[in-house]
């Protein structure tokens, strides 16, 4: 056709985003534009191997066998309602705070995180179980509901996060040391988001009347509901860095583990069970295809030599690496306001991970960054898919919410940006763990 092999990857790239905009399903978008390009450049010979080929490798990833077991975990704790158990024992522990029943929500989020892997399934749920206690106190609708926003995305960081996952499958970067490092990242923003929270309901103390006093004993009795919750989330990682099980056979595990716990508090039925095991094959299957049709396109991308070409381009620019980080957060959080996280790890990850890894930055390092992006993208106006998910839920939040939402976007990008400086922040535990 005359065009150099990089130029075809761009207009392949251009191509794949119209799809996706017009409303093709992933899949579709990412695999037309993946087997024409390739067709068009070495033949559709060369096309129909990697439909040969690509599902094969898909299905024997090793990585990529976590998230249905990590999925299948936390679908069984939503169904069985264990949001509320960690909610109503953080809520006694830390309700007579200053803002105590937002910062309560905060916890409960990076608790129920631990055990679902879906900031948007946090929000949902938090939702239901946090914004009733407090729109019963009096709370201010824009703290409240904004702050259960902000705290779903950790669900992005603290392990087990299906970005996180998808992310390692991607970029080659060892599982486990995301895990560690999403712990580290987590517990950060998890402070910020409450300091947040605190300095708010300071300036504005109408904001957030404060919560009953519970006793010490109420405060210990509490823990009977939630200690399940924790054991189940210590034992995943001991099992994990331990060396006890693989990090798959440890998702297996988690995953009988939390059906057992539901089962036993007699919060799901069997039937209950066998539907929420179709629900996350079916969801797992989705995520499954969408993959495939990645690894068609990121092939074809291979091939244009686009992702060695973009590397090389930086690197002739003498621009400080730093800044290439910066100018690739930037792009994570634009990305972030409009399109779902998933969609954005597997765009961007097979572009941008070569690039870090040329200018000699660790992936791992990079993944918590990626994570913390899709977070703060997910939040911020003028979509935020965390604020919609919310505004479904509660009549006439949205205005409140686009205004009180921006103090926890700072918060967010201050844990970014202070991540992208401070690498350690992420990284003691990994380093410690080697």
């Amino acid at each position: 056709m005359g065009l150099s092999p990089v130029a075809m990857g761009l207009i392949g790239l251009g191509v794949m985003m119209i799809l996706m905009f017009s409303g093709m399903n992933l899949a579709f978008a990412f695999m037309i534009a993946g087997f024409v390009g390739t067709s068009l450049m070495f033949g559709p010979k060369m096309a129909l191997s990697f439909f040969r080929n690509v599902p094969v490798a898909t299905a024997m990833s090793y990585t990529f066998s976590l998230l249905p077991m990590f999925m299948l975990m936390g679908d069984f704790s939503v169904k069985g309602n264990l949001t509320r158990d960690a909610y109503d024992a953080a809520r006694k522990w830390l309700g007579r705070l200053p803002g105590g029943l937002a910062i309560t929500s905060t916890v409960a989020s990076a608790i129920f995180g631990a055990i679902c892997g879906s900031g948007q399934a946090t929000a949902m749920v938090m939702t239901q179980v946090a914004w009733p206690e407090m729109e019963r106190y009096g709370y201010h609708k824009g703290l409240g509901l904004s702050s259960i926003a902000a705290a779903g995305p950790l669900a992005t960081l603290i392990p087990p996060s299906t970005p996180m996952i998808l992310y390692a499958v991607l970029s080659g970067a060892s599982i486990g040391d995301l895990f560690l490092a999403g712990w580290g990242a987590g517990i950060w923003t998890t402070l910020l988001l409450c300091i947040t929270i605190v300095i708010i309901v300071k300036r504005h103390p109408e904001f957030a009347p404060r919560a009953d006093k519970c006793t010490l004993k109420e405060k210990l009795g509490s823990l009977k509901g939630c200690w399940e919750i924790l054991l189940l989330i210590v034992l995943v990682m001991y099992f994990i860095w331990g060396g006890v099980t693989t990090v798959n056979e440890a998702a297996g595990v988690a995953a009988i583990c939390c059906m057992i716990i539901v089962l036993a508090k007699r919060r799901c039925k069997v039937k209950d069970i066998v539907e929420v095991i179709k629900k996350t094959s079916l969801q797992a299957v989705g995520l499954f295809f969408m993959f495939i049709g990645v690894q068609v396109f990121n092939n074809f991308l291979v091939l244009t030599r686009l992702p060695a070409m973009l590397s090389g381009f930086i690197k002739s620019l003498n621009m400080p690496p730093i800044i290439v980080i910066l100018i690739i957060v930037v792009i994570y959080v634009v990305l972030g306001c409009f399109i779902d996280t998933p969609v954005i790890t597997m765009l961007c990850v097979p572009i941008f991970a070569p690039v870090v890894a040329a200018l000699g930055y660790n992936l791992v390092w990079f993944g918590i960054i990626s994570c913390l992006c899709f977070a703060l993208g997910s939040i911020t106006p003028p979509v935020g898919i965390c604020l919609f998910v919310i505004g479904a839920r509660v009549e006439g939040s949205m205005n409140v919410m686009f205004k009180w939402i921006w103090p926890f976007v700072i918060a967010t990008l201050i844990a970014t940006l202070s991540i992208v400086f401070v690498p350690q922040i992420a990284m003691w535990l990994p380093n410690l763990a080697h």
